[in-house]
């Protein structure tokens, strides 16, 4: 039998090595990059492990729904999260609504996370002993730290109405989430606390309630919007939130614009004055008026009696 020349053989090795990789299916570049999901619910949620959980099985969720993988990353700090939000490591995000806020552009609200039925919560100051607002002038009081400036912000112009200045009135004291704030409470590091009504403790005294404001928000941190609005209809409820609940309108924005800028100033409240009438026949015919005397000419009579000499 012939040997194949040097040449032959080495076209039959090109052959086959062009084969095989024509055979090898061509997966890896077509592979979904997989996202993150980043939760931070300071305030929502007052449980740290709560959070963890929900982070996992709404990651679940989204990943079945949008068709790539997903991963989750739960934070306890807000300085942690815009961190991990400025180096591009969150897609999208479950953050409550004033974090969103301080976000800025940086976060485009795609959906309410409802709870029992409520997009929106009230703030409540809670302390340990009874009193107003006024009483806490120059004392501490808790709150949840978010980026920095804005808080005092969200107090003022959201929580107080703009009715007080909290950064004048309070002495504000930054803590990492809603449970620290009760605990420092509770340990007399300060005299108030600024706390979502339902987390507010039975042993606690309410002295002020604030209206309705957003509660937990969906945003979108990479521009994919809409693809994420889209596979909300398939993901449901995960516990302990309700489905989710696509924003309308400007509503958010709203909410934006008043924590930033405060609300508009109030029209001052004018009585209407009563009309005066005065008779016209008086005016024209003033013959027919006759003489008035003061009420105190009766008491200048000269008295009949003459005083005895």
């Amino acid at each position: 039998m012939k040997t194949p020349s040097l040449f032959a053989r080495g076209s039959l090795l090109l052959a086959a090595a062009l084969f095989a990789v024509a055979a090898v299916p061509f997966t890896a570049s077509a592979a979904p990059k997989k996202a993150t999901l980043g939760v931070f619910l300071a305030t929502t949620l007052s449980d740290g492990q709560e959070r963890f959980q929900y982070a996992e099985a709404l990651a679940q969720k989204l990943e079945a729904s949008l068709g790539r993988p997903v991963g989750a990353k739960s934070f306890g700090r807000y300085e942690d999260f815009s961190k991990a939000v400025g180096e591009g490591q969150i897609d999208f995000a479950v953050v409550d609504g004033w974090a969103a806020v301080q976000l800025g552009a940086k976060a485009q609200p795609v959906a309410y996370a409802p709870r029992s039925g409520e997009t929106q919560q009230r703030w409540a100051i809670i302390s340990t002993q009874k009193g107003t607002v006024k009483d806490l002038a120059g004392k501490r009081m808790a709150l949840v730290k978010g980026a920095g400036p804005a808080d005092p912000k969200f107090v003022t112009h959201v929580v107080l109405g703009g009715d007080l200045d909290a950064q004048k009135h309070f002495k504000l004291v930054p803590v990492p989430n809603v449970e620290s704030a009760v605990k420092m409470l509770e340990a007399r590091g300060a005299e108030a606390a600024l706390v979502p009504v339902a987390h507010v403790p039975r042993d606690m005294k309410v002295l002020f309630r604030s209206t309705r404001v957003p509660g937990a928000v969906l945003v979108d941190l990479k521009g994919g919007a809409d693809a994420l609005s889209q596979a909300l209809s398939s993901v449901g409820a995960v516990a302990p939130f309700d489905a989710f609940a696509r924003i309308q309108g400007r509503e958010f924005e709203d909410f934006r614009k008043l924590v930033t800028q405060g609300p508009p100033r109030r029209q001052p409240v004018l009585a209407d004055s009563p009309d005066l009438r005065v008779e016209t026949p008086v005016l024209v015919q003033s013959e027919s008026l006759g003489p008035a005397l003061p009420p105190f000419a009766d008491d200048l009579a000269v008295s009949a009696e003459q005083p005895d000499d």
